[in-house]
């Protein structure tokens, strides 16, 4: 945990609360195997969730929730991208789906993985 952690503080903002990250892979994803899925590598971690909405009931997703990989690591996070891909089929997920807070580039990784850019996307920032 202190590892992940570490990393985690230097791929995500100051403004996260790591304390609360902590204590909710503690509380909630470990004790959780069905819904979520933590794996590690030497260099790095990932944490995906199945989730499904109340209208669509039998279309479970797979969306990777957490994911870091050292610097010059990144070939070990995908590895753990095909676990989780594995995983979500495992799962009778519909879909799979990568998005990240960090400022780590995701395009190459999800082309490589055979993933297609998800558009048009939007947000509006509040703060």
């Amino acid at each position: 945990m202190p590892w992940a952690i570490a990393l985690a503080k230097r791929r995500y903002s100051n403004q996260w609360d790591f304390l609360g990250a902590e204590m909710w892979f503690r509380n909630i994803v470990c004790k959780s195997p069905m819904v979520f899925l933590p794996v590690r590598s030497d260099d790095a971690f990932l944490i995906a969730m199945v989730s499904v909405v109340p209208w669509l009931p039998a279309r479970w997703e797979a969306n990777i929730v957490m994911f870091c990989a050292d610097d010059g690591k990144m070939w070990q996070g995908l590895a753990l991208l095909r676990a989780s891909i594995a995983w979500a089929r495992q799962r009778r997920c519909v879909e799979w789906r990568l998005s990240s807070d960090t400022d780590m580039e995701l395009g190459l990784l999800a082309k490589r993985l055979g993933a297609e850019e998800l558009s048009p996307r939007y947000r509006m920032r509040l703060e």
